[in-house]
């Protein structure tokens, strides 16, 4: 007889259908994951050794970074910059001064003098580092050589290293420090700089401020000629006109005179003012002239010509001349030496100009004055007369007197300029080295090994897609967790094995394994609204994921509930079922569907479980799906479903062959069992998304052969449920 169906009645396969809205999660692969922070404790759990061994690793990063790095001091002094006392006697002063107020824009430039390459070399000199070991570089055997450029750039950079200079909060206080091997060496080179910056200081202001009083005396010189013949011209008229005074109240002309010369003396004395301060400017160096000046684009040139001369240093001696930065400070130093010398010229122009309008306004008001000495010369008044030569006696009397003063306070100037600068605390050796600071080392590298490792950690879990937690199954894949089942020794599955447990009145009755499918059948009877599904098919998406052993337990579990239960195995290519209970399997499934075997002779009744029916699969036939698929099969099921009130049908996995496509239209429900970390995420949502196209109800996943004392099992109920079985099993022994 055929074992294939007649041709009036063909095989039943399932129709297509689109999956409804809320399968479509099903089908998902979780992307959208909503992880907690319980979560991330898990995976931080799960890979502690991980985290652990990238912490040790981290720590000794830091220990070894302590042990190559040689110990390193840092000496620190504090000085004070105050307003210069000398402004209050500047030649252009009006006013206004304020002794404790400096400007923010000075305290930047006088740090970056302090950190220039000219201090620097002074220092250098002076100290003869070049020669000092504890100032070179460890272990280095080089011949220095301070005559040659390259020599000197190189222990400049070196220089410039260990030196820092800044600004004490919004004090007028700077912090300068040095850092180097030796604390004495490095309380020494601190001191010595602050010395060099004083005197650099002081020679600057110093020479220009000679250049001022040369040139004064030598107007002083002019004026005190002037003073003896305007005496002596006044004591000659009034000899002639025999007259100790005169009234000046009585002369309407002698008063215009009065005024006018009044005039013409301070007209004068603004022009000698304008003119000294030009020889000021046009004799001070560049660097001095930006101070003198006030201007304030040349402060800001000047300051930034200093960062870049440190700068050039710093870099030439840490990367050669060769350096690409190096070309680009070059071409920027000469664009702002180029400003600069535009910007001086500006200044000295101005400068200049301020001299030719006080020298226009004095040449004015000296011819108005002498048209009204013609005027009054010409009333023969000798009265007049002589009260002109005595005005201009006076008047030159009261500008020598003035320039005279100008110059005694130019005299005192340079030494008044050091005085802006005032030590606060000089630097000492320091007691303890400031580097390598070796504790926060090995924090750091402790902390950085266990952020690693943590990344590391999250990095391994997204890349494996297997599925391991139940977050796994019901967030990322979005499929309903039916239960977990623990992994046992092969032979507690035996059927034998599991009957005698679970029928034990012993406390090992309370093992792990009965109560987790005692578990699985309560939340399948309650995964379907209603009635619970009668019509159970088991599948798995690949083999060797225990489906079959679920399949059968689970059956026992039913039956032991004093439920009617028939085992079905359909998986007609490779069966087991018969091989779990020691039945033949000469008879079965294909041996009824083909009509060879009445289906009572083909169904086995379990001697230990006797509400537990059997019907094994039976020989092997050629064409398993169409079998299946058939009629016959239809009508087999529906006729069982008056005689047993739960049927289990054990079937192929998914992705293997289509058998349990076929079956799923004559189920009320789909268990899909997995495979605990050897079911990957993307077989997992191929296999239910081909039984939900079939047009399979889908109550849940099954999780096989769990560890127990992995962190991921934890997640789902705690450590205590495996002490508390474990407990149990201990008593029994």
């Amino acid at each position: 007889m055929s074992i294939y169906p007649p041709p009036s009645e063909p095989a039943l396969l399932p129709e297509y259908r689109e999956p409804r809205e809320h399968e479509r999660a099903f089908l998902s692969l979780g992307l959208n994951d909503g992880q907690t922070l319980q979560h991330f404790l898990l995976i931080a759990q799960k890979y502690v050794w991980l985290v652990a061994v990238c912490a040790i690793l981290g720590t000794g990063a830091g220990y070894i970074e302590n042990a190559r790095t040689p110990n390193e001091f840092t000496s620190t002094a504090n000085m004070e910059i105050t307003q210069d006392t000398a402004d209050q006697f500047r030649l252009d002063t009006g006013g206004g001064y304020d002794s404790g107020y400096v400007d923010v824009t000075k305290l930047d430039t006088e740090i970056a003098i302090l950190k220039s390459s000219t201090l620097a070399m002074q220092t250098i000199r002076s100290l003869h580092l070049d020669k000092n070991k504890d100032f070179l570089p460890q272990g280095s055997t080089y011949n220095w050589d301070l005559s040659k450029i390259q020599d000197r750039h190189a222990l400049i950079g070196i220089f410039e290293g260990g030196l820092a200079a800044e600004r004490f909060g919004h004090t007028n206080i700077l912090n300068l420090s040095f850092t180097a091997r030796n604390p004495e060496m490095a309380a020494v080179i601190c001191n010595t700089l602050i010395d060099n910056y004083v005197q650099h200081n002081f020679s600057e202001n110093y020479a220009a401020t000679q250049e001022v009083s040369v040139w004064l005396q030598q107007q002083l010189g002019d004026l005190k000629n002037r003073l003896e013949n305007s005496q002596e011209h006044m004591l000659t008229v009034q000899k002639d006109i025999g007259l100790v005074g005169i009234d000046q109240t009585q002369s309407i002309v002698l008063s215009r005179l009065v005024d006018i010369s009044h005039d013409v003396t301070a007209a004068e004395s603004q022009r000698l003012v304008a003119q000294a301060k030009l020889i000021t400017l046009q004799s001070a160096p560049p660097d001095v002239l930006a101070t003198l000046s006030g201007d304030s684009v040349l402060l800001g040139l000047k300051e930034r010509m200093t960062s870049l001369q440190a700068e050039q240093a710093s870099l030439s001696a840490k990367y050669g001349a060769k350096n690409p930065r190096l070309l680009e400070i070059r071409a920027e130093f000469a664009e702002v030496q180029e400003s600069m010398k535009a910007e001086q010229s500006t200044v000295l122009a101005r400068a200049q100009e301020e001299v030719n309008a006080a020298k226009e306004n004095q040449d004015a008001l000296q011819r108005r004055l002498d048209q009204e000495k013609g005027s009054a010369y010409m009333g023969n008044s000798k009265a007049v007369e002589y009260s002109l030569a005595r005005r201009e006696y006076e008047s030159n009397r009261a500008l020598y007197d003035g320039l005279q003063q100008r110059l005694q306070e130019a005299g005192i100037i340079a030494g008044l300029h050091s005085t802006n600068i005032r030590r606060i605390d000089p630097a000492d050796a320091p007691d303890f080295p400031s580097s390598p600071r070796k504790s926060i080392n090995l924090t750091l590298g402790l902390l950085c090994g266990l952020g690693i490792g943590l990344v590391l950690s999250f990095m391994v879990e997204a890349l494996d897609t297997n599925i391991k937690t139940i977050y796994d199954i019901e967030e990322k894949l979005g499929l309903p967790m039916l239960g977990v089942v623990p992994q046992v020794d092969s032979k507690l599955l035996s059927p034998e094995t599991f009957v005698r447990d679970a029928t034990s009145p012993v406390p090992g009755a309370w093992s792990r394994l009965a109560e987790a499918y005692r578990a699985l059948r309560t939340t399948i009877l309650l995964s379907r609204a209603g009635t619970p599904p009668q019509v159970i098919l088991v599948s798995s998406a690949k083999p060797s994921e225990g489906k079959t052993s679920i399949t059968t337990l689970e059956a026992i579990v039913f039956a032991l509930n004093g439920a009617r239960v028939l085992l079905i195995d359909s998986d007609l290519r490779r069966p087991s079922v018969h091989l779990r209970f020691r039945i033949s399997n000469k008879v079965g499934l294909t041996s009824v569907l083909t009509g060879k075997t009445p289906l009572q002779d083909a169904i086995t009744q379990v001697a230990a479980v006797p509400s537990l029916h059997i019907l094994p699969a039976g020989p092997i036939a050629p064409m398993p799906a169409e079998l299946l698929g058939s009629l016959q099969m239809q009508r087999l099921i529906e006729g069982l479903r008056s005689n047993y009130d739960f049927i289990l049908i054990d079937t192929p996995p998914v992705l293997t062959v289509t058998d349990a496509a076929v079956l799923v239209s004559i189920s009320d429900g789909v268990v899909l069992v997995l495979r605990y970390g050897q079911a990957s995420r993307n077989v997992v949502a191929r296999a239910s998304e081909i039984l939900l196209r079939s047009g399979a109800h889908l109550l849940g996943v099954v999780l096989n052969a769990v560890d127990l004392q992995s962190s991921d099992y934890a997640e789902y109920y705690g450590r205590a449920y495996n002490d508390y079985y474990q407990s149990r099993v201990d008593v029994e022994e």
